[in-house]
């Protein structure tokens, strides 16, 4: 089963829709739109345009939903060199965005030309550009890029998109020519084999377009293309259609633009094709002299070619329909070369893209929103907890209060409860006398670490249970060293339990806490 290829073409510098051409190995249908160049008639024409291509696809005995290649022509493109330096798409893009820098007569700096913002059309928004294969070219050289209008080519793609149309590959007519045309381009599998052709030279294609009036030429090797341009012609009308009139002044255009790619390039081709059928005119004047006919034909385009091109292997293939016979080659896969597709237009998104992202959004709004009921959970939980604290925290203070409203000043209330628990339990044995505590012993052994120069008492609490002792010290260090001489004191009947700092300015106030231990009572 052979592909279905749409050509586009258009006019007013590629920006308009001029008509569609669907062809396939056996059908070659053709639709042209309105002459009309105001935007909304533009848009409808364009849609116009798609909704025949749908017609047409369902037409088909397959019924295939797919078009293989959309093709557009050359018209307002331009293929032109910058310098390996400037050979960034986004940098020439930004460049003829903004347009070219005046230059102030009065700066000290060298005015700079870039030339490049001077040689592509000044279309913002509207131009689509590619870097041709550099690889093909002398190391070193310049490097081609394609400059192409492809605003029609964008709406017909949401179009048929929209119509449920897939597109494989969008492609313009000179990757078409150089890939049909080039004789290395059935090789070009081998270079994947690491098989190097013995006869792989640059091949520069002329194929003769009568319906646009044009001629549209290329260079590639092994079917990649290397350069590419297009020339206007004159083209005279018959009941065959429009035929092709070339004049030696056409050729010479077409040579000196290869000779000014050959010297940015650092490449000539060295084989020549010219691909067409031209017309020529009778001259007759009132005697009936004999006069040349105005126009080449076929063998003297070669004889031109020769001239302007010696050293050159000619090939001469007549065809009137040079453009459809291209498209319809490709339809039919007789090329096994791949056609290089536009990046531009391939990666525009299509319906799937934009289902994906819809599917995406409601997929992150989802998560959003699992993530947002998560947060609400823990938000109560940690409410319900800071209020089981707060009246855990109430019915302790509540049952210290009512058992001894000084524990709620205590330092270490567990401690003094510890301590009144111990009495209870001493109670309900037998009488005992307690003994005298220590009191002036122990003060005196806390005289000898407390009495260290650098150290300010603030108080010393002494009750039967526990003695408290509060001291001002220059560092956090002196403090440790005080707990730890505390600690290290044999022989005490204080039972030194935690150290207490705090930042008093300058000043660290430490507390030191001690419980009484048995042997400094009868208990």
């Amino acid at each position: 089963m052979s592909d279905r290829v749409c050509y586009i073409r258009r006019s007013d510098r590629g920006a308009t829709l001029k008509g569609l051409r669907l062809l396939s190995g056996h059908t070659d249908d053709t639709w042209n739109a309105g002459a009309s160049i105001d935007p909304i008639l533009i848009e409808e024409s364009i849609a116009e345009g798609a909704r025949w291509v749908h017609d047409r696809l369902e037409a088909n005995a397959a019924k295939t939903r797919t078009l293989s290649i959309l093709c557009l022509d050359p018209d307002g493109a331009v293929c032109s060199w910058v310098k390996a330096d400037d050979a960034d798409l986004s940098l020439l893009d930004a460049t003829l965005a903004t347009g070219p820098v005046e230059y102030d007569p009065d700066s000290l700096e060298e005015q700079v030309h870039s030339g490049a913002s001077d040689r592509f059309p000044r279309l913002p928004l509207e131009l689509s550009f590619e870097l041709l294969d550099p690889d093909e070219t002398s190391t070193g050289s310049r490097t081609a890029v394609m400059a192409m209008p492809d605003v029609p080519g964008r709406l017909i793609k949401d179009e048929l998109d929209a119509l449920g149309i897939r597109i494989d590959c969008f492609t313009t007519i000179w990757h078409t020519i150089a890939n049909v045309w080039d004789p290395g381009a059935g090789h070009a599998a081998h270079t994947e084999q690491r098989i190097v052709s013995s006869d792989s030279p640059i091949v520069a294609v002329l194929v003769i377009d009568p319906q646009d009036a044009r001629l549209i030429w290329t260079w590639s090797r092994m079917g990649k293309l290397i350069a590419a341009g297009t020339t206007r012609i004159t083209t005279m009308s018959s009941e065959h259609g429009s035929m092709a009139l070339i004049r030696n002044e056409d050729i010479a255009r077409v040579c000196a633009d290869w000779l000014g790619w050959s010297s940015q390039l650092g490449v000539a081709p060295s084989r020549l094709s010219c691909i067409g059928k031209p017309a020529q005119i009778p001259v007759e004047d009132e005697q009936n002299n004999d006069h040349p006919p105005l126009g080449l034909n076929t063998g003297e385009i070669g004889a031109a070619l020769a001239q302007a091109w010696p050293e050159a292997t000619i090939d001469l293939v007549e065809h009137d329909d040079p453009i459809g016979e291209t498209l319809r080659k490709v339809a039919s896969g007789q090329r096994a070369g791949s056609i290089v597709s536009l990046s531009a237009l391939s990666n525009r998104p299509v319906r799937a893209h934009r289902s994906m992202y819809r599917w995406g959004a409601v997929a992150m709004v989802m998560v959003s929103a699992i993530i947002g009921l998560i947060g609400y959970q823990f938000l109560t939980q940690a409410s319900t907890i800071n209020k089981d604290t707060r009246r855990i925290e109430n019915q302790r203070m509540t049952v210290l209060n009512e058992y001894d409203p000084e524990m709620i000043r205590s330092l270490s209330p567990t401690m003094d409860l510890q301590n009144k628990l111990d009495q209870m339990r001493r109670k309900q044995g037998p009488l005992r006398v307690a003994k005298t505590k220590p009191i002036l012993e122990e003060l005196e052994t806390l005289s000898y670490v407390f009495g260290i120069p650098g150290i300010e008492i603030d108080n010393i609490t002494l009750s039967t249970t526990t003695v408290t002792v509060t001291v001002r010290v220059d560092d956090i260090t002196q403090a440790e060293q005080i707990n730890q001489s505390l600690e290290a004191i044999e022989g005490s009947h204080l039972d030194w339990r935690n150290m207490t700092p705090t930042n008093r300015g300058q000043q660290i106030q430490a507390t030191f806490m001690a419980r009484w231990v048995d042997g400094g009572s009868n208990s």
